[in-house]
């Protein structure tokens, strides 16, 4: 079981450090030739609307240990309803709502694990503590460039859970995670109108749910506009490594890794509100973990789409 649970934290871990890997502006902008008309991104959903996004991911996570290749594959597919509540000196109030959670893991084919929140009782036990995080909600403030101000309510979630899984996400995850993990899936925006062809640089570095340091370097450009949908390229580098700070996960205490690679992808976003409509992204990571002095090889390839929509 603690290797399917250590893999399903990786996984999770991974997804929330890298989906879009932004945070601060870390450049100028480099700017195309002048003379093309600009735009104004920038995250301005309005109070009163709802909308829906939904996360598809499809996963492989290679190890090798004595000899033998484990090969893990992991099917993610998450929905999230935002109640946009209110809108004050440039910081947006989201109620987000976690609506639908499914996964399906298998472990190189000696054992899987499960959850639907559509049918939780059917849900192998290692994951069904799942079903106490949907439906729940929790309070998101976000600035007009996409940064997370602060998240209010997300501890509470996991808080009223029970058992040794539930111990596990209690200790990784809480308010100030979910900052940084979000800052990195919505920090996208680049501050200032941008034409065709420029490109901006945001960077990232901070703690993954007291599991994993991450570094990130992401180069955003604004490669075509369709009507009133931009289309933003991605092209970041990613870097991990053991977290080492204070409250980190007892799970891989005794454990040393390095991990790298690359995202790369397109983002849709409509012009007029900032919603980002549809994001295809492909992330290749690779390293190593250690472990008790046992060293094992990794690589994790991931194809995340995501959608939103107005409800």
């Amino acid at each position: 079981m603690n290797r399917t649970i250590i893999s399903t934290l990786w996984a999770f871990c991974l997804l929330l450090a890298a989906s879009v890997a932004a945070h601060e502006p870390g450049g100028e902008i480099r700017e195309a030739q002048p003379g093309k008309a600009a735009v104004q991104l920038k995250f301005n959903l309005k109070p009163g609307d709802k909308y829906l996004f939904s996360s598809v991911v499809k996963q492989e996570i290679v190890q090798e240990a004595m000899g033998q290749q484990i090969t893990t594959t992991q099917d993610i597919s998450t929905e999230y309803i935002y109640t946009i509540k209110d809108k004050e000196n440039g910081v947006t109030e989201i109620d987000v709502l976690m609506n639908a959670i499914k996964m399906d893991t298998d472990v190189g084919g000696m054992q899987r694990i499960t959850f639907d929140s559509n049918n939780p009782e059917a849900s192998t036990s290692e994951l069904k503590v799942m079903s106490n995080v949907v439906g729940k909600s929790f309070q998101l403030y976000i600035n007009e460039d996409g940064s997370v101000q602060k998240v209010v309510g997300f501890a509470e979630i996991f808080g009223t859970m029970d058992g040794p899984e539930a111990e596990i996400l209690k200790q990784s995850f809480g308010d100030s995670s979910l900052v940084q993990s979000m800052n990195q899936i919505s920090n996208i925006y680049p501050g200032k109108a941008v034409e065709v062809g420029d490109t901006w640089v945001k960077t990232f570095s901070g703690s993954i749910a007291n599991l994993l340091h991450s570094e990130a370097n992401s180069d955003f450009t604004l490669s075509g506009l369709e009507g009133d949908i931009a289309v933003i390229d991605v092209d970041a580098q990613l870097i991990f490594s053991k977290f080492t700070g204070e409250g980190g996960n007892p799970m891989l205490q005794a454990a040393e890794f390095e991990m790298s690679g690359a995202q790369r992808g397109t983002i849709e976003v409509d012009v007029k509100s900032g919603l980002p409509i549809v994001s295809k992204l492909t992330q290749d990571i690779r390293g190593s973990m250690n472990i008790q002095g046992m060293e094992i090889p990794m690589s994790i390839v991931s194809n995340i789409t995501t959608t939103g929509k107005k409800l």
